[in-house]
């Protein structure tokens, strides 16, 4: 039969919105690139998907006729979006034409075959446990700006490994990310019912999934999430987001946090440190973003020059009883690390010129970030 139904303005909107930035860029499946659009008793279900993600979203809908169809998505969303009318008929023709009536504005829009669209994975509903999205959102933020960027990693990095531990009967879910000069671990405490859970080793949810699922916390308090062999699942009683797991091996991270002296370290208000951090950034070389750290007494001296533009140096107090240090970092790795982090008193693990500096807050439990040096 022909697809043909009523839906609401902006039901159908908010759904769009849902899907039609996971399909598929040019270069990839025509189909792709196209929304499906599926009846079931009285909802109509929305599909999109670009292999590595793929969403379905459940709206209400009068559905006059059932059937399926293919619509291109980012031109159903733009006419929904403009449409003055609240509510909106779609009706299925020959040869794949869709009529789109929205009060006196009739439109007519070329769709393809459901039959070509990709199946859309399975799940088990059993691996899954419910989750918060505030705690979700927190452990993506804090480890998603540390992820390599595609191209750049002979490792496999440009995703966040998971990791879910049971410690006294409490259960931890941990992410972690690297670019390869620096390593972010991330861990909360989750529900009990996740206990009896687990997940493979080699766990990597790639940037864009995370990302979908970042934005997925910003519309649902709470849903449901399952890590399996080749998918993590997520699920509300709305929408359904599947992600592609990457199927390499992430380094041994463990190793490093191993080889960090905690002996010796200082404490510095975490504001004064991010402002002077992106003073120095201004003048720091565009590649490198090189700043100096010169530790004496308890005042930390920070400097920045570039040949182009100029220099720039500052002071700030610490709480610090080691040796004096002369260091080389990337000031934006402090930037991004700092930005993210809870808590006003920052403690950083240092050594020497060689060895990588760890960085925690007591307010931030759970959060480490590892920083490697570089030579000035």
């Amino acid at each position: 039969m022909s697809l043909t139904v009523n839906i609401a303005k902006d039901d159908f909107l908010e759904g769009l919105a849902q899907v039609q930035n996971v399909t598929g860029k040019k270069g990839t499946m025509a189909i792709l690139s196209n929304v499906l659009l599926q009846t079931a008793d009285n909802e109509l279900v929305m599909t999109a998907t670009d292999l590595e993600v793929g969403i379905r979203y459940k709206i209400q809908a009068e559905i006059l006729s059932p059937g399926t169809i293919t619509l291109p998505a980012r031109k159903i969303f733009e006419l929904v979006r403009v449409a003055d009318a609240d509510f909106i008929k779609l009706e299925e023709k020959e040869n794949n034409w869709v009529g789109f009536k929205a009060s006196k504005t009739n439109c007519n829009l070329a769709g393809m075959e459901a039959d070509e669209f990709p199946a859309f994975p399975e799940y088990n509903q059993e691996n899954m446990f419910d989750i918060n999205s505030e705690v979700m959102k927190d452990l993506i933020e804090k480890t998603i700006f540390s992820v390599a960027h595609e191209g750049d990693s002979q490792f496999n990095l440009t995703g966040v490994l998971i990791e879910k531990e049971v410690r006294e009967e409490r259960s931890y879910l941990r992410m972690i990310s690297s670019d390869g000069h620096r390593l972010t671990v991330m861990e909360r405490e989750i529900g009990s019912e996740s206990n009896a859970i687990t997940i493979d080793k080699n766990t990597i949810i790639p940037k864009k999934g995370l990302q979908e699922i970042k934005k997925f916390c910003d519309l649902n308090d709470k849903f449901s999430i399952g890590f399996e062999k080749n998918q993590t699942v997520i699920k509300t009683d709305k929408s359904l987001l599947i992600i592609r797991l990457m199927n390499k091996d992430f380094p041994d991270y463990r190793n490093i946090l191993t080889v960090i002296n905690k002996e010796q370290f200082f404490l510095i208000d975490k504001n004064n440190f991010l402002n002077a951090m992106k003073i120095m950034n201004i003048f720091s070389e565009n590649q490198v973003n090189a700043v100096k750290f010169e530790i004496f007494d308890n005042v930390i001296t920070v400097t920045s020059e570039n040949s182009d533009i100029g220099s720039a140096k500052e002071e700030i107090e610490i709480k610090y009883e080691g040796e004096s240090l002369s260091l080389g970092f990337n000031c934006n790795f402090f930037i991004e690390t700092l930005q993210v982090m809870n808590g006003d008193l920052i403690k950083v693990y240092i050594s020497t010129e060689d060895n990588p500096c760890l960085i925690e807050s007591t307010e931030d439990d759970g959060f480490v970030s590892i920083i490697m040096p570089m030579k000035l």
